[in-house]
């Protein structure tokens, strides 16, 4: 089964990125990193996988936050997710974003606005 998780803003804290969704419909309490990314094209999107024993949990990453998200490859900080109360580190985030827009510039594959949104965020 497959539950979706949309972070609602980015706060940089102690060094560490945080991605936070303060109105999580279901707990994280168990969930365990991926250390994957995906894309979602249609909405414009990232998305790192965490997992629990029964589910696959997308946290989804909209256009909105990229800006704030280019410090994870130009400072190499970690990124943290906060979700009611749990704080889970997204390991392996940094190098899974970074092969995402290498694959996505100059490929048709991932659609105009999606290649456009990450030319005009992470490649100027």
């Amino acid at each position: 089964m497959r539950k979706k998780l949309m972070v609602e803003k980015i706060e940089k804290r102690n060094e560490r990125l945080w991605l936070i969704s303060d109105h999580p419909s279901f707990s994280l309490e168990h969930a365990k990193p991926k250390n994957h990314m995906l894309v979602d094209s249609d909405n414009i999107a990232f998305v790192y996988i965490l997992e629990t024993e029964e589910d696959f949990i997308y946290v989804t990453i909209p256009y909105k936050h990229w800006a704030d998200m280019k410090q994870v490859l130009t400072e190499g900080i970690p990124v943290f997710l906060q979700s009611g109360t749990v704080e889970l580190e997204l390991t392996n985030f940094k190098e899974e974003l970074a092969y995402l827009i290498e694959n996505i510039d100059g490929n048709a594959n991932y659609g105009e606005q999606m290649e456009q949104a990450v030319k005009e965020i992470f490649l100027t």
